[in-house]
């Protein structure tokens, strides 16, 4: 089984920088520097102003990096994330009508998904998929 590396914080800042490249000029200040808690709110500001401009397929982009930093950044920038995802989704959703809400949970990588949605909303969705699995062997 091959082991990934985790990324470092230099690694971390150059990625979302060179994939988010809205955010690379903040992300390069000095004050930034190690500070795992305001780059993540930094880009949970970005998600949200993306929302709010009903960006959904930049949205999904976004979420997709975020889950690609969590699954390998070091323990403390997973540590950061975990508390700082579920309070940035509240505040996402009710920017968001039913309909809106639905399509992008819908379109969260899982490692999100487990961060921000109730454990019986994963697993509605597993047997949402389990159940048309049986109907396409028939």
């Amino acid at each position: 089984m091959e082991v990934r590396k985790k990324m470092d914080e230099g690694q971390t800042v150059d990625f979302i920088a060179a994939v988010i490249p809205e955010l690379n000029l903040r992300l390069r200040k000095s004050e930034l520097k190690g500070d795992y808690k305001n780059i993540i709110k930094m880009i949970s500001q970005f998600a949200e102003d993306v929302i709010y401009a009903k960006d959904w397929h930049r949205f999904e982009w976004i979420m997709q990096v975020m889950a690609y930093v969590h699954d390998r950044g070091t323990s403390e920038l997973q540590f950061v994330i975990n508390g700082l995802l579920p309070n940035t989704f509240s505040r996402l959703k009710k920017a968001c009508n039913t309909i809106e809400w639905n399509y992008l949970e819908a379109r969260l990588p899982l490692s999100i998904q487990r961060l921000v949605l109730p454990e019986d909303t994963c697993d509605k969705e597993k047997n949402k998929h389990a159940e048309y699995r049986s109907y396409e062997n028939n």
